[in-house]
């Protein structure tokens, strides 16, 4: 577990009684339920402005504890899930369904972010003197993702295949977000893949060029990020989680009115380490304020999924997906 960077975050936030109409227990009802939350490196500002800044919210110290845990990879995070290390899991959402198809019992609880022509699209760059300059010249070539079984793979395999070409024809190497933009620079990828705000900070300090983006082979809106956690441990919590819920709420509301003081809070905190003039500019994704969850997008993604063979089982996306815990 040396690759993780674990950040605790317990403290107490002023709020006090019960929070009417939503199911909440007081804080005299029971001591706060630890919530171990497995989280990673990109497009996660909500999550992190509370891990940050836990007085965005009211319930963190009254209903919960927040335990957080940044993971470098998505493989690792999901090994943690899967072992019951973690019990809140955010992460990408194609890695949620293929672990639902695979047998893995969890229920999507939130939206934080989504893959949109509304917003940044994860995109894939070569340095600018790359002689690739289309997808078919990936052919043969060694590229870099976050994980096998990711968003990122999914996103490279549909656009291999707009042109007749599959995942078995390139080289895929897992490397890091935090690592990527090195490993491109050192020539140990030739392709490498960029959500934000590693995007934005390649843009500014290197010569690259996009050869495409998320929306190039799925042409439709995605979930992007998403919360999930097991049915047991969220029927045992749901006080806990709906509080939980209510303050990432909290979080993505400030978010979305002040996104410059929001980056700055987090480059402030050191959770986002990307220079001001770069970080606070950055084309953003699409957040959705409600934070619900997607069913339509989440059953379209699993089509093209298992089209794709990339997804041989079903997952039952109408039990896959439960926004109970959301606030009405």
């Amino acid at each position: 577990m040396s690759k993780i960077d674990r950040r605790g975050v317990v403290g107490g936030i002023a709020a006090a009684g019960v929070l009417g109409g939503l199911g909440l227990r007081s804080a005299s009802a029971a001591d706060p339920v630890t919530l171990r939350l497995g989280y990673g490196g990109a497009a996660e500002e909500q999550v992190w402005l509370l891990i940050a800044k836990p007085e965005l919210g009211k319930n963190q110290g009254k209903l919960y504890k927040l335990d957080a845990t940044r993971f470098q990879s998505s493989d690792k995070r999901a090994q943690a899930f899967e072992a019951d290390a973690i019990d809140l899991s955010e992460g990408s959402a194609t890695g949620v369904l293929f672990a639902a198809a695979e047998g893995v019992n969890s229920k999507i609880i939130c939206s934080i972010t989504k893959e949109s022509k509304r917003g940044f699209s994860t995109a894939f760059y070569v340095p600018d003197e790359s002689p690739i300059k289309s997808v078919p010249d990936i052919k043969g070539k060694i590229v870099g993702i976050n994980g096998f079984s990711t968003a990122g793979h999914l996103w490279l395999k549909a656009a291999l295949e707009k042109h007749n070409l599959s995942d078995k024809d390139v080289t895929i190497t897992p490397v890091p977000f935090p690592a990527m933009q090195e490993a491109l620079r050192a020539g140990k990828i030739d392709v490498g893949e960029f959500p934000q705000p590693f995007a934005a900070l390649l843009e500014k300090q290197a010569k690259v060029r996009k050869i495409f983006d998320a929306k190039y082979g799925i042409p439709f809106d995605e979930e992007l990020i998403v919360i999930a956690g097991k049915d047991a441990f969220l029927k045992k919590n749901a006080g806990a989680i709906r509080g939980f819920l209510e303050d990432v709420k909290a979080a993505t509301d400030f978010y979305l009115a002040k996104p410059k003081e929001a980056r700055q809070i987090l480059i402030d905190a050191k959770m986002v380490r990307v220079s001001p003039d770069v970080y606070l500019t950055m084309n953003d994704y699409y957040r959705d304020p409600s934070l619900k969850p997607d069913a339509e997008a989440l059953a379209k993604m699993q089509e093209f999924q298992i089209k794709a063979g990339f997804q041989k089982k079903s997952a039952d996306i109408k039990a896959l997906v439960d926004t109970s815990y959301l606030s009405k």
